[in-house]
């Protein structure tokens, strides 16, 4: 069971043309036709809006058709190939970490700590102090946004 299609009647277009010229005085209309082609247009915006019926709609064949192409446009027939990028090691953090380590070996020397040792040798590393375990990172802030 299909919906009919209501086209817009000459009666409906005359009084959206009336009604605009009212609302826009100041225009000046050489080309009637536009402007009845501008109440058409108004006509079937308003019929698609309500989700009425128009001669513009699909069939249910060209829906069907229009569906498949559709899922084709989601998914790529071969797998993306992941490539791990290079990571260039930060120098200024390793030896940042470096000092640190030397600092918390002196430390351990004078058995302040019991020991310590680097787990990520640009982030983290763990010291162990009276049976307790600690972990200290480091963290380079990018620059402030101007």
């Amino acid at each position: 069971m299909s919906k009919t299609i209501n086209y817009p009647s000459q009666e409906w277009l005359d009084r959206w043309i009336d009604h605009y010229l009212d609302t826009h005085p100041d225009e000046k209309i050489s080309d009637f036709k536009a402007l009845q082609d501008k109440a058409e247009n108004e006509w079937w915006l308003n019929e698609i809006e309500h989700d009425r019926p128009t001669p513009f709609d699909l069939t249910p064949e060209q829906k069907k058709a229009q569906k498949e192409v559709q899922k084709g446009m989601a998914k790529s027939d071969k797998p993306r190939k992941s490539t791990p990028r290079p990571r260039k090691p930060n120098e200024n953090k390793r030896q940042i970490m470096g000092w640190i380590k030397t600092l918390f070996e002196g430390l351990a020397l004078n058995r302040t700590i019991d020991s310590c040792a680097i787990t990520n040798e640009e982030r983290t590393i763990e010291i162990f102090l009276n049976d307790k375990h600690y972990t200290l990172t480091l963290t380079e802030h990018r620059d402030k946004k101007e």
